[in-house]
């Protein structure tokens, strides 16, 4: 009867080891690989929504609980001398964040990938918790910076590092939600070779326990394209206008850590934005603005899966915050400064709508005016030149040259 009892366990263990879902979307053990359409993903992302309307966070915190642990998932790893997939995360002092982040990606089903993370100099213990789980795991990275240099010049360190194919730019407090989220990237780009694959997020704020889909992180893509891939010249265009009422628009998300991208064309986008910018000490923010919007010009397709598996968690400690201390503040105007010179010139090297610029300008009216008020004295005649530039560009609106003749009389 036992050796019965016996035989049974070990028959069952081994269905469950090649277990293919029902629904058809995944392999588990990683070693079949199929290609799957787009209605069958709309189909299944369908069942993983969670929202504050359903209250219904179960699912979350037990995955947040499991991700503690190594002993909850037994994957058959795979390391590859180039994988499929980098997932590379910049970290500053995040040791309450770091495990949980690189224990969601190492929980995937899909296990063909490489972490690098770039510790900032951290001052807590993010660096020995690092080194802890690289030790488990030896396709853990770890690059170390002897000063600060910025997270965001962490984060391309990590890129130009990277020997995957595709890429993914991780924030250090976020994590992956859903465990099969990078192996339904894959069986979806199987055949498609896609530059740059979109997926939608939950949110989630800090000292919250509910998680929400925002409306412009979920559906988007479909609401104005109706269509699954996006090519060029088209797709240049789109992140400027709204191709349906054709008005300046942000049609695509912006950020870059719901996406994985060809490293080929994060190199172009490296190259071309260059050193100087991500290097500047005033780069705290909105550098993944700028690198999504020359993304559309160099990639030649973009999809958008309507999956959704990335949780973006929003700490009350943010730069990006008001209460920031007084250099952050500074930091931030000269920051958006920086953002808007670097988009003026891409704007105009790629003989694109420049008026795109006061769209943007506008909807962050103040961003700059604390380099006057904080009297950042290096930056003021910068910005009045700049200024000067747009002012002399035929190509630039009445309404537009009117909202920056404002600005002059007030940096004058």
């Amino acid at each position: 009867m036992l050796k019965i009892f016996i035989i049974l366990i070990l028959v069952i263990a081994n269905i469950n080891l090649n277990y293919k879902s029902t629904k058809n979307i995944y392999i588990i053990n990683n070693k079949e690989r199929i290609s799957i359409n787009q209605n069958n993903i709309d189909n299944i992302t369908k069942e993983l929504i969670l929202t504050d309307k359903d209250n219904n966070i179960e699912t979350f915190l037990k995955y947040v609980n499991d991700c503690k642990n190594f002993k909850n998932y037994k994957r058959e790893r795979i390391k590859n001398e180039i994988p499929y997939l980098s997932v590379c995360i910049a970290a500053l002092n995040m040791e309450k964040y770091i495990e949980r982040a690189v224990m969601s990606v190492i929980n995937q089903i899909f296990q063909d990938f490489e972490i690098i993370i770039v510790n900032d100099f951290s001052q807590d213990n993010t660096e020995n918790i690092i080194k802890r789980l690289q030790s488990e795991d030896d396709r853990i990275k770890l690059i170390n910076h002897n000063t600060n240099l910025g997270l965001y010049r962490g984060r391309m360190e990590g890129m130009l590092n990277a020997k995957g194919k595709y890429v993914l730019l991780m924030d250090p407090d976020d994590m992956i939600l859903n465990e099969e989220l990078y192996q339904r990237l894959y069986n979806y780009n199987l055949k498609l070779n896609l530059d740059i694959i979109e997926f939608s997020v939950y949110h989630q704020n800090e000292g919250q326990s509910s998680i929400y889909i925002p409306n412009n992180h979920f559906e988007l893509h479909y609401h104005y394209f109706d269509k699954p891939i996006i090519y060029q010249p088209e797709l240049s265009e789109i992140i400027f206008h709204n191709p349906k009422t054709h008005q300046y628009s942000h049609t695509i998300c912006r950020n870059v850590w719901n996406k994985i991208i060809r490293k080929e064309l994060l190199l172009k986008i490296h190259d071309y934005i260059g050193d100087d910018y991500y290097s500047n000490q005033f780069v705290i923010t909105a550098d993944d603005m700028l690198m999504n919007i020359v993304s559309y010009n160099f990639a030649s397709n973009y999809s958008n899966t309507k999956l959704v598996g990335y949780l973006y968690y929003m700490r009350g400690s943010s730069m990006s915050h008001g209460s920031a201390p007084l250099k952050i503040q500074i930091a931030r105007s000269v920051n958006y400064y920086l953002y808007f010179y670097y988009f003026y010139k891409y704007l105009k090297d790629f003989k694109k709508d420049r008026n795109f610029l006061f769209y943007e300008m506008r909807s962050l009216s103040g961003a700059m005016n604390d380099i006057k008020n904080k009297n950042v004295k290096e930056f003021m005649p910068k910005v009045i030149e700049f200024i000067n530039e747009m002012l002399n560009d035929k190509d630039i609106s009445s309404d537009f040259k009117i909202f920056l003749k404002e600005k002059l009389n007030y940096f004058n």
